[in-house]
């Protein structure tokens, strides 16, 4: 079992106390020597023994008052020796344990002084982890709280300038973004209108040619004609449903579910019609999505991969999470799909179905944007296809 490293700041904590601590210590044991040494010095001179030995050599040359003078101040000048030794002695062992306190509170200090230095540096750092992470999942309205007395304001300050900024152009280009999808659609549409429009012309011109001709065969020209103008006019009909339906999608009531069972669920309603395979990361929480159009993406998905595969269909469908990110994958073992309708498969009305609105895709790649996240397709030909959503996950539930 393998142990976990401290954090950063808790690495530096230890550090710094460890070398307040071993500098303490070693001012002390310094101090402490120099005071051991000057009494060392002290005691080296013999103050003691040289005033005996002067009190000897001078009271015989003193006459007997004089002597009990002299006697009396060297009495008095080894007693303050005495003094001085008892002093000494007592400024060595009070020098001892008060030395332990000033090291406690040298270390206190400066870790309080470290740790408030630290926090006014690390906490910004940690607010702009924190909404760095919330750009990255989509949040481009974030800001951080700027801090005055910190170093690092001006870095808060150009982040949140950055943020506001890739705000604008986000808008600027979805904007037009919007004006190039509905040109290119309002250009498809027309062209989509028009196909049916021809076949519906000629049997009205057919219809009236015989009309006028009084034909024999007048009333077989008009079940042909009127079959046809049915049959195009249904697929106005069609056109102008899936065209309404991509127009007028809905807003996103987002709620945290289980994806993994919605994904069980989906696929137990097509075991009947493909071999499913299912590959769900037990680590995938919980995504915050909205139920019912992720149910229209993956069952989409599913359908078409279904519909690309030959013979028993054989589907495949994963998840995974990467760095708080989940990703979905449906695998078919169809045909494939070539490089130039791979660059074209999410534009709206492009479709190679003969009966295809061209519309279900680019509503797929609509809906998974307007969570925050994105769809890709990777195609090998004679192999199969992949499409693969990414979506934010695994955020905690409010």
């Amino acid at each position: 079992m393998s142990l976990k490293m401290p954090s950063f700041r808790i690495q530096i904590m230890i550090l710094v106390a460890s070398v307040t601590l071993i500098a303490a210590m070693l001012m002390r044991e310094f101090f402490i020597s120099n005071l051991i040494s000057y009494q060392d010095q002290i005691t080296d001179l013999s103050t003691k023994k040289k005033v005996r030995e002067l009190y000897r050599n001078y009271s015989v040359t003193l006459d007997s008052s004089q002597v009990d003078n002299f006697s009396l101040e060297i009495e008095n000048v080894l007693r303050d020796l005495h003094k001085i030794e008892i002093a000494g002695d007592f400024y060595s062992r009070d020098i001892k344990r008060y030395s332990i306190g000033i090291v406690l509170f040298m270390v206190i200090l400066t870790g309080s002084l470290f740790l408030l230095i630290f926090m006014i540096i690390t906490r910004p750092l940690t607010r702009l982890l924190t909404a760095t992470e919330q750009l990255k999942s989509g949040d481009f309205e974030t800001q951080v709280k700027e801090s005055p007395y910190s170093p690092l304001n001006d870095l808060i300050v150009a982040f949140n300038n950055m943020v506001s900024e890739l705000n604008q152009n986000r808008e600027r280009l979805i904007e037009a973004e919007k004006q190039t999808i509905w040109q290119e659609m309002a250009r498809a549409m027309a062209h989509e209108i028009k196909n049916p429009l021809t076949p519906i012309r000629l049997a009205a011109q057919r219809l009236e040619a015989k009309h006028y001709e009084d034909a024999e065969n007048l009333s077989e020209v008009l079940e042909k004609s009127m079959r046809v103008i049915n049959e195009e006019v249904n697929n106005l009909q069609s056109l102008v449903t899936a065209f309404s339906g991509f127009a007028k999608m809905p807003e996103a009531k987002l709620e945290y579910y289980d994806l993994n069972r919605q994904l069980n669920d989906i696929s137990d309603q097509y075991s009947d019609d493909a071999r499913i395979e299912l590959d769900l990361d037990q680590n995938l929480k919980e995504i915050h999505a909205d139920t019912m159009q992720m149910k229209q993406v993956l069952v989409n998905l599913i359908q078409n991969a279904i519909q690309a595969c030959s013979g028993e269909p054989h589907i495949g469908l994963s998840t995974r999470v990467r760095d708080r990110v989940c990703v979905i994958r449906i695998t078919d073992h169809g045909p494939g799909i070539s490089e130039a309708d791979l660059v074209k498969i999410f534009e709206p009305y492009f479709t190679t179905k003969k009966k295809g609105t061209g519309l279900g895709l680019a509503i797929v790649r609509r809906i998974i944007r307007q969570h925050g996240g994105d769809i890709k397709a990777f195609s090998t030909l004679g192999k199969g296809s992949t499409f693969e959503i990414s979506l934010p996950c695994n955020h905690e539930s409010k």
